[in-house]
């Protein structure tokens, strides 16, 4: 099954725990590879924050495609990356 971006945009996202984390609001792209990189929970707006913010919102408010388990209806994501405290 395949999607396009723009169907991705705003569907929920839960854990495989059925924990609800948020809804898709930016795609991340690496275009040299023409893959999905991570899914934001809010809009990505580079140019609205400050170099703090942006590593602030990379390291609590996105999720590696990596970890993305389930793509249909909802998307289904190993953890959520508020709780996880990673860093990028």
């Amino acid at each position: 099954m395949s999607k396009r971006l723009s169907e991705i945009y705003g569907m929920d996202i839960f854990t495989e725990k059925a924990e609800y984390v948020g809804k898709v609001g930016d795609i991340i792209l690496n275009l040299e590879k023409g893959e999905i990189m991570q899914l934001s929970l809010r809009p990505f707006k580079p140019r609205e924050l400050a170099g703090t913010d942006i590593r602030r919102v990379l390291q609590e408010e996105t999720i590696p495609y990596s970890d993305i388990l389930r793509v249909g209806d909802i998307i289904i994501c190993k953890k959520d990356p508020r709780r996880e405290g990673r860093r990028v």
